[in-house]
């Protein structure tokens, strides 16, 4: 067994690996004390060195490679044995939107880039050829990697024979709109990221350390606060389903709320919806107490890629759409955002267009396996499906039938019962309310307020998590109270404090909840700032599509539409307030 590293100092020593693929060199530049605590890691830290790196001047319109730097940044406290799996967040400027996109890894890749000794990759300039990088232990190999060109990502990963590959897909090499980086068969969805990498030339790069993390500054005190975090978790029946099966055990509560995205948002609720959750059942009896890590994805298959090629499709066989996810994730595909496309062009093929595809009334897995690989590769078909929805809404119609928010595919859940994601997702924000998908539909005219406020409260508090290195689930417990789950406030500060104990074991000095609170809050208006600034100081309002503003039919129980317009009010009071 690895001997895990100790370091018993109040600051350690920490840099950031900069990465030239232009003219295949690197740095590894000292990370100044005042720096790492000022930005700490994760989120913050990778929109600080994106501001730092980008070359405002060349990012222009149509050519995202120059000027645009991709950094990763894993979070503090992501080397450490913590109960759920660590994230890495991702920054780049986005082909697709023209804003900042960023995502988050959660899989042991964020602990290997922190065990190698780097609090951030920044990857610069572009490659003339197709290329791919290996970071090992004490500096950065590159290689030709043409022989690679329309690999699929997984023999892209056993050519590489490593720990760690983060690369694309045929998809993200023939720049389709869908594309997604895959880091160790896991989707990432930053809109845009694998066009930018694409763009660069990059297939993939790796990472092969021998490092094995290291102790926390305070081992008894770590041990406790992971054993009180488990035995949170453990109390609720749907934080244990969670823990054991991933984030698809919370669609277990679509059918009670109303959701899911059902049949291109026809439908909020429906029977069929059962067959994708997941098949085992809790035993009856004394409640089983969790041991970490928990809150890991079982299946590539999460909730959101699970709607997004099932109950939107119509396709309720768990079997079929883990086949659906299987294969965007070997041609670099999102399945969100694939999903969403199959969908519009399923409903727009009903109403006689698109004729150029076969009939799609009839759900079928083997249809949707065609046309998949023809968009990754853009034959045939796939050619014409593999561009952006507001390109495709623009050349073929069915606008009616299309979802998005700044040309991205929403995410597939039925904004009419989540009025709080509604504001998010308006905002291009995606992450999830889970206080909201677990108790449902708390609108009511007079309460805008207070929903906005819980919009910035998720806001805050995942960034913050994303900070450390935390799994939002790991608060999830929290929001599952039976009386005082959302929209109260009972844990409000709770939450911040848990994230400021491990924060502080990974640091060496103590952070308190009020700190925490200031890095999530401090890491929002960073990334406002330079939206702004991409945006070439326009102010851009959040909107949904017109189908979820006007038009509130279904089968749900009460036909609601998003009240938008007071929403996006009262969320602009409540920022200005907190200001």
């Amino acid at each position: 067994m690895k001997k895990k590293r100790t370091l018993a100092f109040p600051y350690r020593q920490r840099s950031v690996l900069h990465i030239d693929i232009a003219s295949e060199s690197y740095e590894v530049i000292p990370l100044p004390e005042a720096d790492a605590k000022a930005y700490l890691g994760g989120r913050l830290l990778a929109l600080q060195l994106w501001k730092q790196f980008a070359v405002v001047a060349e990012l222009g319109p149509k050519y995202y490679e120059s000027g645009n730097p991709i950094v990763f940044a894993p979070g503090s406290a992501s080397d450490l044995s913590l109960p759920c799996p660590t994230s890495c967040s991702i920054v780049t400027k986005s082909p697709i939107t023209g804003k900042i996109a960023v995502g988050s890894i959660r899989s042991p890749f964020a602990g290997a880039l922190a065990s190698a000794g780097y609090s951030a990759l920044v990857i610069t300039g572009r490659a003339r050829r197709l290329m791919s990088f290996k970071i090992h232990d004490g500096g950065v190999g590159f290689a030709a990697a043409e022989e690679l060109h329309n690999l699929t990502t997984v023999e892209v990963a056993k050519r590489a024979a490593a720990k760690h590959v983060v690369g694309i897909g045929p998809a993200g090499e023939h720049q389709v709109a869908h594309a997604s980086l895959v880091a160790d068969n896991q989707n990432i969805r930053c809109g845009g990221a694998a066009l930018v990498f694409g763009l660069k030339n990059i297939k993939y790069f790796s990472l092969d350390t021998t490092a094995a993390g290291r102790e926390s500054y305070n081992p008894h005190r770590f041990g406790l606060l992971v054993q009180s975090s488990l035995k949170a978790m453990s109390k609720r029946r749907i934080c244990r389903t969670t823990a054991k099966q991933g984030s698809l055990a919370l669609l277990a509560k679509a059918n009670h709320h109303g959701w899911a995205a059902i049949d291109n948002y026809s439908m909020r609720i429906d029977g069929r919806l059962w067959g994708l959750c997941p098949r085992t059942a809790e035993k009856e009896g004394r409640a089983e107490v969790l041991s970490g890590p928990v809150c890991v994805e079982k299946s590539s298959m999460d909730l959101q890629s699970a709607m997004a090629l099932g109950s939107n499709l119509e396709l309720f066989d768990s079997r079929s759409v883990q086949q659906l996810v299987t294969r965007c994730l070997e041609n670099g595909l999102d399945p969100i955002s694939a999903g969403a496309v199959l969908s519009w062009a399923r409903k727009s093929r009903m109403d006689g267009l698109l004729g150029f595809l076969p009939d799609m009334q009839r759900s079928s897995a083997m249809l949707y396996l065609r046309l998949l690989d023809a968009m990754a590769y853009q034959r045939g078909t796939g050619e014409q499906l593999g561009k952006s929805m507001e390109e495709l809404v623009a050349i073929y119609g069915g606008a009616e039938h299309a979802f998005m928010v700044d040309n991205l595919p929403l995410p597939p859940f039925d904004y009419r019962a989540l009025p709080v994601q509604a504001l998010l997702a308006s905002l291009g924000d995606e992450r999830l309310v889970h206080g909201e998908l677990l108790w449902g539909n708390r609108y009511r005219r007079g309460n805008e307020r207070t929903l906005a406020s819980w919009a910035l409260y998720v806001q805050q508090v995942s960034s913050a998590l994303e900070c450390v290195g935390l799994s939002p689930l790991l608060l999830l417990p929290t929001f599952a109270h039976p009386v005082f789950h959302f929209p109260y406030w009972r844990f409000k500060y709770k939450n911040f404090s848990t994230v400021a104990a491990f924060a502080s074991l990974g640091e060496g000095y103590e952070i308190h909840a009020e700190q925490m609170a200031a890095f999530g809050k401090k890491a929002e208006a960073l990334q406002r700032e330079i939206n702004t600034l991409l945006l070439d100081k326009h102010k851009q309002k959040g909107r949904l599509p017109d189908q979820l503003l006007v038009n509130g039919k279904s089968n749900y129980r009460r036909a609601q539409v998003v009240p938008l317009a007071r929403l996006l009010d009262a969320y602009e009071s409540v920022l200005r307030h907190k200001k």
